[in-house]
C-alpha cells in the first residue's frame, strides 16, 4: 500500500521515484498474509483431490455402464436379426438336427451338472464304543447312542464334460460318459447362476433338475441366446425385443452424471 505520510514513520522507506514515503506491512500483517495465503493453498489442493477422486469415480461407474449399454445394444440387434443357423450352414455341428431345426448356440468343453448330495452325518450324544467288522469299511457300535442323521447338502456337481447345442427346439449334451436333452416341449423352467456360470434347466419328463456349465467367459453369450432361442420357440420374439428395447431405456436413464468442476482452471 502506498501513501503519501510523515519522514518519522518508523515503518516507512523512501520510494524516491514517487516522491513519498511507502508504508511497509507490520510484522502480524505480514504473518496474518501468510497464514491466508496457506490456507488457501491448503484449500486448493483439497478441493483438487476431492475433484480428482470424483472424476476417478465418475469414470469407472460410465466404463460399467458403457459394458452394460452396449450388451443390451448387442442383444437387441441380435434378436431383431439373429434366427439360428441352417444345421449344413454350422460348422462344428456334431449334434443330429431335426427337419426345419435351427442352430443357436454351440459350446465346447461345457460340462453336464447334476445335483449331488453330500455326505451327511451323525449328529447327537454319543456314548460306548465301536470296532470294524472285518474288511468291509464298516463298523459295529456298542451301546450309546449314535443321535439321528443329517443328510448332506444338495450341491450342483460336474458328471461330464462335453459340447453344448442350443437349438430353437431343445438343449442338448454330448459328453463321452452322459448324454442329455432338454426338450423345449417339456420344459418347467430355467435359471442361471454366476460364478461358476450354468443354467439349471427343469423338464417335466425328468425327476432331478440338470444343466449345464459354461464357464464365466461364455455366460453373457450363452444365457442370452438361451433365452432367444426358446422365445423363437415360444414365438415370442416381437415380446422379446419390446422387452429389451424397455430394458435400454430404463438403463439410459441411469447414466452417470459428470461431477461438477469446482476448482478453477489455469485460464480463469
Amino acid at each position: 500500500m502506498l501513501v503519501k505520510t510523515n519522514a518519522s514513520c518508523a515503518n516507512c522507506k523512501w520510494a524516491g521515484d514517487q516522491g513519498f514515503f511507502e508504508e511497509l506491512p507490520t510484522d502480524g500483517e505480514v504473518v496474518e498474509g501468510l497464514e491466508r495465503a496457506t490456507m488457501g493453498w491448503w484449500a486448493q489442493r483439497k478441493a483438487e483431490k476431492q475433484e480428482s477422486a470424483a472424476q476417478s469415480a465418475y469414470q469407472a461407474a460410465l466404463a460399467q455402464w458403457n459394458v452394460v449399454e452396449d450388451h443390451l445394444e448387442g442383444c437387441l440387434t441380435e434378436a431383431k436379426t439373429f434366427e439360428g443357423t441352417k444345421p449344413e450352414e454350422t460348422e462344428g455341428l456334431s449334434l443330429v438336427a431335426k427337419p426345419g431345426e435351427r442352430i443357436f448356440l454351440i459350446v465346447e468343453g461345457a460340462a453336464l451338472v447334476e445335483s449331488r448330495r453330500g455326505a451327511g452325518s451323525w449328529q447327537g450324544a454319543s456314548q460306548g464304543f465301536s470296532f470294524p467288522i472285518g474288511n468291509s469299511g464298516l463298523r459295529y457300535r456298542v451301546g450309546g447312542t449314535r443321535g439321528h442323521y443329517v443328510p448332506g447338502n444338495e450341491t450342483p456337481t460336474s458328471i461330464d464334460t462335453g459340447v453344448v447345442t442350443v437349438t430353437d427346439r431343445r438343449v442338448v449334451f454330448q459328453g463321452p460318459k452322459q448324454t442329455r436333452e432338454w426338450d423345449f416341449s417339456k420344459l418347467v423352467g430355467y435359471e442361471h447362476y454366476d460364478h461358476p456360470s450354468w443354467t439349471a434347466i427343469q423338464v417335466s419328463n425328468r425327476q432331478k433338475t440338470s444343466g449345464i456349465l459354461y464357464g464365466d467367459e461364455h455366460a453373457a453369450v450363452a444365457q442370452f441366446r438361451i433365452a432367444l432361442a426358446l422365445k423363437h420357440y415360444q414365438g415370442g420374439v416381437d415380446a422379446f425385443v419390446t422387452e429389451l428395447t424397455n430394458e435400454i431405456a430404463q438403463h439410459e436413464a441411469t447414466r452417470p452424471t459428470a461431477p461438477l468442476t469446482a476448482t478453477p482452471t489455469k485460464s480463469e
